[in-house]
């Protein structure tokens, strides 16, 4: 006589059951499990993966023997499970995203350097919701879209974190990259063709993500918004490291503060100038979002303390 094998326990099932229970008793319970259970696949895919395949095993089984095309399933849930993250829609996690205010004022520390000197450098931020944290260009450049997820999981909870892409074309398929990945913005050159720009700051909308327009080599911010379909959401005043190293009269536009904030309902940021005093003339034009990056290129003892700093001038 054969015994018969007890069965095993069906997460999957008891999950059911709670939500129906949940959803009987108020709506709004079932609706925060179901967000619940997203993030929680989001951050543990490989329990997704192991089900998915569980139960295409045992539906096959029953049937007496795999088809050639669940075959190629399990075969690429099990390599989804063990090489990559699940990539669940990034439009469905957008939805509370941390967004910038127009009443403050921003420090925004841009990481170049590596992911190691990103981990130290961040590590000795002061706590605030006034700081922004930029996965540089040379970082996505090195790392792909893993230096945006990885400098999200070093930031605290709830960190605003910049890719600095500088989508030039094919901005659709950039911002989900940037989205998916768990940036709260992505940036686009001023420089790169209309159309470019149009659709950098309507995919932006739809994954809700603040679009920045990195107005670099860009002679009039003014003469750009002008021409868009939509406003972004930030406007960065932009002089480059080469600029500032060898054409050393050429300065930051401050005065382009005033005329855009007077014409338009956007942030404007400010970056190319790394000194307290460069600082302080940035904030004193009224910029919002001041941007610094070679004091934290790489980590020191004195890290915490010029953060500190910089963030007592911005105000």
């Amino acid at each position: 006589m054969q015994t018969q094998k007890p069965q095993k326990f069906n997460p999957i099932g008891l999950i059911i059951i709670v939500l129906f229970i949940a959803f009987s008793i108020n709506p709004i319970l079932g609706v925060i499990g179901i967000i619940a259970i997203i993030f929680f696949l989001k951050k543990n895919p490989k329990y997704l993966t192991f089900y998915l395949s569980n139960y295409l095993q045992t539906a096959n089984k029953s049937r007496g023997s795999l088809t050639e095309k669940n075959q190629l399933i399990l075969e690429k849930t099990d390599l989804i499970g063990s090489t990559m993250p699940l990539q669940i829609p990034s439009i469905l996690f957008n939805k509370t995203k941390t967004r910038l205010e127009k009443r403050k004022k921003y420090l925004h520390v841009a990481l170049n350097s590596t992911l190691e000197e990103a981990r130290e450098i961040i590590s000795q931020l002061p706590t605030s919701d006034r700081i922004l944290i930029e996965a540089g260009t040379p970082l996505i450049k090195i790392y792909g879209t893993e230096a945006v997820s990885q400098i999200k999981e070093m930031a605290p909870a709830g960190a605003y974190i910049v890719a600095d892409n500088k989508c030039a074309d094919l901005a659709a398929r950039e911002v989900e990259m940037m989205a998916n990945a768990g940036a709260n913005a992505a940036t686009c050159l001023g420089v790169a063709p209309i159309e470019t720009i149009d659709r950098f700051i309507e995919e932006c909308q739809k994954f809700n993500i603040d679009s920045m327009i990195d107005m670099m080599n860009v002679e009039s911010a003014l003469a750009i918004l002008k021409k868009l379909k939509k406003l972004p959401d930030v406007v960065m005043l932009h002089r480059g490291v080469d600029e500032t190293e060898f054409s050393k009269e050429k300065q930051i536009p401050y005065y382009q503060i005033k005329q855009i904030k007077g014409n338009y309902g956007v942030l404007v940021a400010v970056a190319g100038g790394d000194t307290i005093r460069e600082v302080q003339r940035a904030t004193f034009n009224d910029a919002d979002i001041v941007v610094v990056w070679k004091n934290f290129y790489q980590a020191s003892a004195e890290t915490a303390q010029l953060a500190e700093s910089f963030l007592k001038e911005i105000k």
